[in-house]
C-alpha cells in the first residue's frame, strides 16, 4: 500500500513546496503562538497544496481551493462518513489532472464530546506524512500514517487510536497553561507503538506493549496502564511516573527527582546521570516472606501405618519436591536486587508447588487399640468409592472397585461393629478387630483403581459461584497506597492485594476451564481460592477522598 518514493517524485514534479508564515504579532501569547504553530506544522515545507475541507461527496472533496475528485485508493479517507471528522480539516494534497493522487499531511479540528466521539475511519488507506489531532475527544481507526502522529495542546481531554499503523512516532506536544487536567490517550490493537511525550499529567493505555517511550521536557508526571519494553526519562526537573504493568527497562538520562516507586513491574533501571536523584522501584517482599516463614509440612511416611489417623503425611520424594521451591523461594526472598517480576514469579511458584504437596497429603491410618472408642473411630473412617466393572463410567482419576472388593470391607467393619455392640467384648477382642479391620482397609485401598471417565460427572459449580462471589468481593486499588486517591464510602485494598485475589481467581478459572480436572484439583482450587478471599476481604479498608 505505501510508496514514499513515487509519492515523492509526483509531488516534486506537478507541485511546489508551501511554506506557511510564522505570525509576527509582538503582542501575541506563546500559548497562542504554539497553538498556531501546531496546527501549521504538519503543512510546513511539504510537496503539495494546503486547502481546507468544506464537504465530501461520494465521488467528490469540496475545498477551499476547488472541488477534486479523488483516487481509488485514497476514497476511504474521503468517505461520506468521516464527513463530520473532516468538518474544517486541514489537508495538504498532490493533485494531478483535477484528481487527489497524494495527501502528505492532514490535520483533524474537528471535536467531539465526552458522549460522543468523533470518528474517522482511514479504511486502511494511507497518508504519506503526518497526522495531526487538534482537537478533543477524536477516535481515529484503521489509518496508515507514514510520518508522525502528533497530538498538540489542543487536546485536553481525551484520544483514541484504534488500529492504527504509525512508521514514526506518537508525539504528544507540551502544553503551555499553568494549570493542566490529565489527557487520557487510548490504544487498541497499536503494535509496536513508540511515544515521544513532551506532556505533561497524560495517562497512555494500550492492550499491547508500548516498544519505546520517551519522556522529555517539562514532564513532571505521566501514567501508563500498560507494558513498555523501554522507558527512556530526560525530563528538565521533578518527575513521577504512576500506573501498572511491566516495563523490562527504564533508563533515566536526566531530571532533578525521578520517583519510579509505582505499580509496574521493572526488570530493569540504568541512571545515565549520576546527578538525579532516583527513587527506585518498590519491591514488596511482604507476601512472601509470610509465605516462606513457617510452610506448612506435614510428617513424611512410606505408607501412612505409622501416622495417627489425625494427621497428615506425605512420602519423602513429595516433601523433596515442596523443600525445593521453598529454598528457591528464599534465595529471591534473601536477594536485595531481586526484582518485582522475581519476587512475582516465585511467589506464584511456591503456591503452586504447594497446591501440589498439600494434593500429596493422606491421612494416617494408624489407631489406637483397647477401647471401642477408636474401634468406632475406625470404623467411621472408612470411605467407600465407587463400584464398577471397568472403571469407564467413573471420573477420571477417581477411585473404584469391584463389588466383591467392595464386599470384602463391608464384611470387615460388619464384623467390627458386633465387637463394638457386644457388651460382653474383652480387651482381647477389640484389639483383634481393629487390627482385622486396619487389614482389610489397607487390602480395600491397595485394590483401588481410576475410572478413565474424561471429567464428565466432575461438579465444578461450588467453585463456579466462588469465582464469581470473588469478582464481586474485588473493590477499588489505592493507587496512592494509604487511600487518600479513593471516596471515603468506598472500599480499598493495594495493588498487590489485588494481584494476590486476582492470581487465585485465574487458578480457579483455568480448573473450571479444564475439562479433565478432577474432583479434588476442583476441592483444592474451591479452598485456595476461599482462603484468598479471607485474606483479601480483612485487607480492605475505607477511601479518605472527602
Amino acid at each position: 500500500m505505501k510508496n514514499k518514493a513515487l509519492s515523492t517524485l509526483m509531488a516534486t514534479a506537478i507541485t511546489a513546496t508551501l511554506v506557511l508564515p510564522m505570525s509576527t504579532a509582538s503582542a501575541a501569547s506563546s500559548q497562542i503562538q504554539s497553538n498556531l504553530y501546531e496546527t501549521q506544522v504538519a503543512a510546513v515545507k511539504l510537496a503539495g497544496e494546503s486547502v481546507t475541507i468544506k464537504n465530501i461527496t461520494n465521488d467528490t472533496v469540496i475545498t477551499s481551493n476547488g472541488t477534486y475528485r479523488i483516487q481509488q485508493a485514497l476514497k476511504p479517507l474521503f468517505q461520506t462518513s468521516n464527513k463530520a471528522a473532516l468538518t474544517n480539516a486541514r489537508a495538504t494534497i498532490v493533485v494531478k489532472n483535477g484528481q487527489i493522487t497524494d495527501v502528505t499531511a492532514l490535520i483533524l479540528n474537528k471535536a467531539g464530546t465526552s458522549k460522543k466521539s468523533v470518528y474517522f475511519d482511514g479504511g486502511n488507506a494511507q497518508i504519506s506524512g503526518d497526522l495531526t489531532v487538534n482537537a478533543d475527544y477524536v477516535k481515529i481507526q484503521d489509518v496508515s500514517v507514514d510520518g508522525q502522529l502528533i497530538i498538540t495542546n489542543r487536546v485536553k481531554k481525551a484520544v483514541t487510536l484504534d488500529e492504527v499503523a504509525v512508521d514514526e512516532t506518537i508525539t504528544l506536544k507540551p502544553i503551555v497553561t499553568k494549570k493542566v487536567s490529565w489527557l487520557y490517550v487510548t490504544l487498541i490493537d497499536m503494535k509496536s507503538s513508540n511515544i515521544n511525550l513532551e506532556r505533561t499529567k497524560v495517562n497512555v493505555s494500550s492492550d499491547q506493549t508500548l516498544s519505546k517511550v520517551d519522556v522529555v521536557g517539562k514532564v513532571a508526571s505521566f501514567e501508563a496502564m500498560s507494558n513498555i519494553e523501554k522507558l527512556t526519562i530526560n525530563v528538565a526537573k521533578d518527575f513521577n511516573l504512576y500506573g501498572e504493568g511491566k516495563i523490562e527497562q527504564i533508563v533515566v538520562k536526566g531530571g532533578t527527582k525521578v520517583a519510579l516507586d509505582s505499580g509496574h513491574l521493572v526488570n530493569n533501571v540504568q541512571v545515565d546521570d549520576s546527578r538525579v536523584s532516583v527513587t527506585l522501584p518498590v519491591i514488596d517482599k511482604k507476601e512472601l516472606n509470610t509465605l516462606i516463614a513457617s510452610p506448612p509440612y506435614v510428617q513424611v511416611s512410606v505408607n501412612g501405618y505409622d501416622i495417627l489417623n489425625t494427621d497428615k503425611w506425605t512420602t519423602q520424594a513429595d516433601r523433596t519436591v515442596f523443600d525445593s521451591a521453598v529454598a528457591s523461594a528464599r534465595v529471591i526472598a534473601n536477594n536485595s536486587n531481586a526484582s518485582q517480576e522475581q519476587v512475582k514469579n516465585a511467589i506464584n511458584q511456591y503456591k503452586n508447588a504447594l497446591a501440589v504437596y498439600q494434593a500429596a497429603q493422606k491421612s494416617g491410618t494408624k489407631y489406637g487399640y483397647g477401647d471401642k472408642a477408636s474401634l468406632q473411630s475406625l470404623i467411621n473412617s472408612v470411605q467407600y468409592v465407587t463400584v464398577s466393572w471397568d472403571g469407564s463410567n467413573v471420573p477420571y482419576n477417581s477411585p473404584w472397585t469391584t463389588q466383591t472388593e467392595r464386599n470384602a470391607i463391608e464384611s470387615a467393619v460388619s464384623s467390627a461393629q458386633l465387637i463394638v455392640n457386644n457388651y460382653y467384648a474383652t480387651q482381647t477382642d477389640i484389639a483383634n478387630a481393629t487390627n482385622n479391620l486396619n487389614n482389610a482397609i489397607r487390602t480395600y485401598k491397595n485394590a483401588y483403581k481410576y475410572g478413565t471417565n474424561g471429567g464428565y460427572n466432575v461438579d465444578k459449580s461450588y467453585l463456579e459461584s466462588l469465582i464469581t462471589s470473588a469478582y464481586n468481593d474485588l473493590v477499588s486499588i489505592s493507587y496512592n497506597g494509604d487511600g487518600s486517591d479513593v471516596p471515603y464510602y468506598s472500599k480499598w485494598t493495594s495493588q498487590n492485594e489485588w494481584i494476590y485475589i486476582n492470581n487465585y481467581i485465574e487458578q480457579a478459572k483455568s480448573i473450571v476451564n479444564n475439562y479433565y480436572a478432577t474432583q479434588l484439583e476442583v476441592v483444592n482450587a474451591y479452598n485456595n481460592l476461599n482462603g484468598a478471599m479471607s485474606y483479601y476481604n480483612s485487607a480492605k479498608r475505607d477511601g479518605l477522598l472527602h
